[in-house]
C-alpha cells in the first residue's frame, strides 16, 4: 500500500471537496487504517499540506503484528525530498495491523513534541491520539489533569492536554484499554472535550481504532470497508493516495477512516458527535446504532446479495439473527434421479441419507425407496454414518432414489457460564486426544504460502476476540457470511479453500471447506457436515433448501461437536437436519455409485429436496 500526501490543503466546512492544491491550511487531515492481518504498506508523504514555502509536517504511528506497543515517526518540516518521509517507503519490516497518521496544517507549531500523533504508555500498551481542531486557550479550565507528573503533557498543545486528560480518566476508572473504559463512556468524555471547541479525533490502544467526529459538524470524518478481491488497487483524492497492490495486501480486509473520501463511492460520513470503533477491519461499535438513531450510520453493502435489513452484518462482529425456536419438527423429502441414454446393466450404490439420531435429533420416521430391485444392506462407516448400500443387477435407464424422513431437531442450549473453564485459544490437547483428532486437525494439502495466507486470516479472529474461542468461531462464521458472495456455479468440487479465500465467492460446501481449514490451522478440530436446512422465510439463500446443505462442526472441550453454518452466519440449530459427516465432502456425500456394465451415452442427474415444518397440534 502506498500512502502519499502532497501539495494539498483541507477545507473542513463542507466535508466534500476538502482539499485543493495551492492554498494554505490551518486544519489537520486524519488517516486511520485497520487491517485484519499484518499488511505491507508503503507510506510516503510529499510536500506539506500548504504552500511550498510554508512549514508543516506529518506524523504516523503504527502497531506491528501482535504488538500493543506503537512505533512513531514524525517530521515537523515535511518536504518532497524529506529523508524521514522515505524511512517508511519500501521498508520490508514495516508490517502494521493498525496505522494512525496526521497531516498538519501550516499554522501549527513545527516542533517534534507538538507533532501528532501523540503516544502515551498506559495499561501495558501504547495509546495513540491524533486531533483535528482547536479547543482555544481556556480549555484547561474544565479538563483538569491530576496533580503529579504521571499524566502531564510534554508540550503545550490543546491536543496533548486532551489526550492526557483521557488517559487520566481511564486510569481513574481502572481501565487498562479502550474497551475496559467502555465505548459509551469514551464518547461522553470526548463530547465533554468537544464542548471547548472543534474536535475530530482518532484514538487507538493497539486493539481498537476509535474515530470521533465533531458534534457541531466542524470538519469531517469518513470511513470505508474494503474486502478482497479488491475491485481497485488504489484510491486517490487531492494528493492522497492509497495503493493495495502488494502481494501481502491482496487478501487483506481494511477499514479506512479519513478526513477525505479517497474514492467516488463506498465512503460514509460519521454523524456529528458520532463514535465509530474498529477492530481488525471490522466495525465493532457505532454510536448511531447504539442510540437507535432514526438516521442510522450508513454501512457499506456486503458483497453478497442481501435483503434490505442485511446491513446489520457489516456493523458488528456478531450479526444478530432472527430468534429461532429451540425445537422444530421437520418433514424431509430428498429425490435423486439418474437417467441414462443406454441401459445400466449392473451397478453398486452407497447412500448416506439417514438422519442422525442422538440427544439433539430424534428420527420419528425414515424410509428410502428405490425404483429398481436389487440386494440391499446397511452398515456404519468409519465416521459413524449409517450407510444404505444396494447392488442392482437388473437393467434400467432411470434410477430414482427417494428418501423421506420426519425429524425432531433440538438446538443445543450451551451455557458458557456453566463450563468448568473459559474456552480460549490456543487449545491444548493431550497426546491421546490429539491422536484421535488428527484427521480433523490436518488442513487441506495446499502450498505453504497459501496456508500461511489463510493462517494470517485465521489469526485475525483470535486477536479480534482476545483469544476467546466461542467469540472467534462466531466471528469467523459471520465474516464468511458477510464478506463472501454466495454464487452458485462459480466453483466445483475441485475448488480449493485458498481459491475460495482469494475469490471471496462460492457455495455452502466451499464456505465449509474454508472454515474447516481456518479452524484446523488454529488447532480446532473441525469436520464436514452434510444435511438439510429449513429456510422458511428467514434466509435469503432459499436455494439451499432445494438440495443438501453443508456446514462445519467443531469439537469444543466440555461440549462436544457443535455446528457452525458460515453460509448463513449462524450456529447450527433447530433448522439444521444432520445426516452425514467426515473429513470432507467425499466422506459424507449423500449418494455415490459405480456402474460396472452399461450406462453409455448421455447421463443426466436431477435432485429435488423439500423441507417443511410439521405444525404440532396439542
Amino acid at each position: 500500500m502506498v500512502f502519499d500526501a502532497s501539495r494539498a490543503t483541507y477545507t473542513p466546512a463542507t466535508g466534500q471537496e476538502l482539499m485543493s492544491q495551492g492554498k494554505s491550511c490551518d486544519v489537520s487531515v486524519l488517516i486511520g487504517l485497520s487491517f485484519d492481518a499484518a499488511a505491507s504498506p508503503e507510506i510516503s508523504f510529499g510536500r506539506a499540506l500548504s504552500s511550498p514555502d510554508a512549514s508543516s509536517g506529518w506524523g504516523a504511528a503504527w502497531y506491528p503484528e501482535d504488538e500493543l506497543t506503537a512505533a512513531v515517526v514524525r517530521d515537523p518540516f515535511s518536504g518532497e525530498s524529506s529523508g524521514m518521509g522515505q524511512v517508511m517507503h519500501n521498508w520490508d519490516r514495516f508490517r502494521p495491523t493498525l496505522v494512525v497518521a496526521h497531516l498538519r496544517g501550516a499554522s501549527k507549531r513545527a516542533t517534534h513534541r507538538d507533532t501528532h500523533p501523540f503516544v502515551r504508555l498506559w495499561g501495558g500498551r501504547s495509546w495513540v491520539f491524533a486531533h483535528d481542531g482547536d479547543l482555544g486557550g481556556d480549555y484547561p479550565a474544565g479538563l483538569v489533569l491530576p496533580a503529579g507528573p504521571q499524566f502531564a503533557p510534554s508540550g503545550p498543545t490543546d491536543s496533548e492536554h486532551v489526550f492526557s486528560w483521557l488517559i487520566a480518566a481511564a486510569a481513574a476508572a481502572g481501565a487498562r484499554s479502550i474497551s475496559d473504559l467502555g465505548y459509551s463512556r469514551l464518547r461522553e468524555l470526548l463530547a465533554e472535550a468537544n464542548s471547548y471547541g472543534p474536535l475530530n479525533v482518532l484514538l487507538s490502544d493497539g486493539e481498537d481504532l476509535v474515530a470521533y467526529r465533531d458534534a457541531s459538524n466542524r470538519g469531517s470524518l469518513w470511513w470505508s470497508r474494503l474486502t478482497p478481491p479488491h475491485e481497485a488497487t488504489s484510491m486517490a483524492a487531492a494528493g492522497i493516495r492509497l495503493d493495495l497492490d502488494s502481494s501481502d495486501d491482496r487478501n487483506r480486509s481494511l477499514v479506512a477512516v479519513s478526513s477525505i473520501p479517497l474514492s467516488p463511492s463506498g465512503w460514509f460520513p460519521l454523524h456529528p458527535g458520532g463514535l465509530l470503533v474498529v477492530r481488525r477491519s471490522v466495525v465493532v461499535h457505532d454510536s448511531a446504532a447504539e442510540a437507535g438513531s432514526t438516521e442510522p450510520l450508513p454501512l457499506p453493502e456486503p458483497q453478497q446479495e442481501r435483503p434490505a435489513d442485511s446491513s446489520r452484518a457489516a456493523a458488528s462482529v456478531s450479526a444478530p439473527k432472527q430468534p429461532r425456536p429451540a425445537r422444530r419438527t421437520l418433514r424431509l423429502t430428498h429425490r435423486t434421479s439418474y437417467c441414462y441414454e443406454e441401459a445400466v446393466e449392473r451397478s453398486s450404490h452407497r447412500l448416506r441419507l439417514t438422519p442422525v439420531e442422538d440427544n439433539f435429533q430424534r428420527v420419528r420416521s425414515h424410509d428410502i425407496e428405490v425404483n429398481s430391485g436389487g440386494t440391499r444392506f446397511r452398515f456404519e462407516d468409519v465416521f459413524g454414518n449409517e450407510v444404505t448400500g444396494f447392488d442392482i443387477t437388473e437393467p434400467f435407464n432411470e434410477l430414482v432414489i427417494t428418501a423421506r424422513s420426519v425429524v425432531e431437531v433440538t438446538a443445543p442450549a450451551d451455557r458458557p457460564d456453566l463450563l468448568p473453564e473459559r474456552l480460549t485459544l490456543p487449545l491444548v490437547w493431550m497426546p491421546w486426544q490429539y491422536q484421535m483428532m488428527t484427521p480433523y486437525l490436518l488442513p487441506a494439502e495446499l502450498p505453504e504460502s497459501q496456508l500461511r495466507e489463510i493462517g494470517a486470516f485465521a489469526h485475525s479472529f483470535v486477536q479480534r476476540n482476545r483469544h476467546d474461542l466461542l467469540g472467534a468461531l462466531d466471528d469467523l462464521t459471520n465474516t464468511i457470511y458477510r464478506d463472501f458472495a454466495y454464487t452458485p456455479g462459480f466453483t466445483t468440487l475441485e475448488t480449493t479453500p485458498y481459491q475460495v479465500f482469494e475469490s471471496r465467492a462460492g457455495v455452502c460446501q466451499d464456505f465449509a471447506n474454508l472454515m474447516i481449514t481456518v479452524c484446523r490451522l488454529l488447532q480446532i478440530p473441525a469436520r464436514y457436515r452434510v444435511g438439510y436446512i429449513y429456510t422458511g422465510a428467514d434466509y435469503q439463500n432459499t436455494i439451499q433448501s432445494e438440495a443438501s446443505h453443508a456446514w462445519v462442526e467443531v469439537y469444543l472441550p466440555h461440549l462436544g461437536w457443535r455446528g457452525y453454518d458460515p453460509t448463513n452466519g449462524c450456529r447450527a440449530g433447530s433448522d439444521h437436519i444432520r445426516v452425514a459427516t467426515g473429513r470432507n465432502y467425499r466422506d459424507a456425500t449423500p449418494t455415490a455409485g459405480v456402474i460396472h456394465r452399461g450406462g453409455g451415452g448421455n447421463e443426466t442427474l436431477s435432485i429435488a429436496v423439500e423441507v417443511d415444518e410439521v405444525v404440532e397440534v396439542d
